[in-house]
């Protein structure tokens, strides 16, 4: 059963499936003279007011995390970027983190055809966050190519606390980064669905890196 995920959805996409290439996926952080590239406000479709998230998507077969997070990006944004390593780890794990109750309720909402099918009573989900550049000599001017109306663009990461977005530790990492702090990654944390405007731990940066 795939979690549900932290993004403005696709139309027509499902919602659950044990196929691994529906449970993992990319997310990827670009960071450019000040600004975090993230996509505008979408909803996904579960009553939640829209919210941001960072570009990224589904794994496909034959494909290596860092293949899948360049390929997204060229797809949402246009960019030609280059992956460089972990920023850290986003996991659902059903029902230790997310009650069993909580994801009826989420897959209700999409309401779509597998609503009506019996949720398993264990499920898991994981979004890798990549940090990744612009080569030298690359434009950094956004062409989207397949953004399915979440039109990327490039955010201050000063407006990154005043930004309904998932997930909410980017509110941490953009108050690290602006206070200089190099880029980072952080031991695997454990999240619930949540809300956009959740708090994070600001001090989540900092215990990997010094």
């Amino acid at each position: 059963m795939q979690f549900v995920r932290a993004c403005p959805r696709h139309e027509g996409e499902e919602v659950f499936t044990h196929n691994i290439y529906r449970n993992l996926r990319t997310r990827v952080l670009i960071v450019h003279d000040g600004n975090l590239l993230m996509n505008a406000p979408g909803s996904d479709g579960a009553g939640r007011d829209p919210y941001r998230c960072l570009p990224g998507g589904q794994l496909e077969p034959n494909e290596s995390l860092f293949e899948c997070g360049e390929r997204e990006v060229l797809e949402e944004t246009g960019l030609h970027a280059k992956v460089t390593s972990v920023a850290f780890l986003r996991e659902w794990v059903v029902p230790k983190v997310v009650s069993l109750a909580e994801m009826k309720r989420e897959v209700e909402a999409w309401g779509t055809a597998h609503a009506q099918e019996e949720c398993s009573e264990h499920a898991y989900g994981l979004e890798v966050y990549l940090w990744a550049e612009i080569p030298d000599g690359h434009t950094v001017e956004l062409e989207p190519k397949d953004a399915v109306g979440l039109l990327p663009e490039w955010l201050p990461l000063a407006r990154i606390e005043r930004e309904p977005l998932f997930p909410s530790e980017l509110r941490a990492l953009a108050r690290d980064l602006l206070t200089g702090r190099a880029k980072v990654g952080v031991p695997s944390f454990v999240t619930g669905l949540g809300t956009p405007w959740d708090q994070p731990d600001y001090d989540c940066f900092r215990h990997v890196g010094g």
